[in-house]
């Protein structure tokens, strides 16, 4: 696993992906360093699950939103977030595995 970057983060915007969203999560944070899922209103219990692997993992941060406003707007809400911290790039990916995370990098 990478050091932590504070320039960098991967970005995985999220909404109801059920189970795969674990194993994509698991994947990106092998090969990314922070590694941001922004869970955008899911009600399948995803978030749930996703909060409690990032309270054993410094590199992992999810943010919760309360409705489902789409992608884009989850991508923008992340985006605000970084930027703010002082990040200067973003690598976005699919929650449900579609982009592979060994290209992270």
């Amino acid at each position: 696993m990478r050091s932590l970057s504070p320039t960098h983060l991967v970005l995985i915007p999220s909404y109801n992906p059920g189970p795969k969203v674990y194993e994509t999560v698991r994947a990106a944070r092998h090969h990314g360093n922070p590694v941001w899922v922004v869970v955008d209103g899911s009600t399948d219990g995803t978030a749930a699950q996703l909060q409690a692997m990032a309270a054993s993992d410094a590199g992992l941060r999810v943010i919760i939103l309360p409705k489902n406003s789409g992608k884009g707007a989850a991508v923008l809400h992340g985006l605000e977030q970084a930027v703010s911290l002082g990040f200067t790039r973003a690598l976005t990916m699919d929650s449900d595995g579609q982009h592979p995370a060994e290209l992270v990098g």
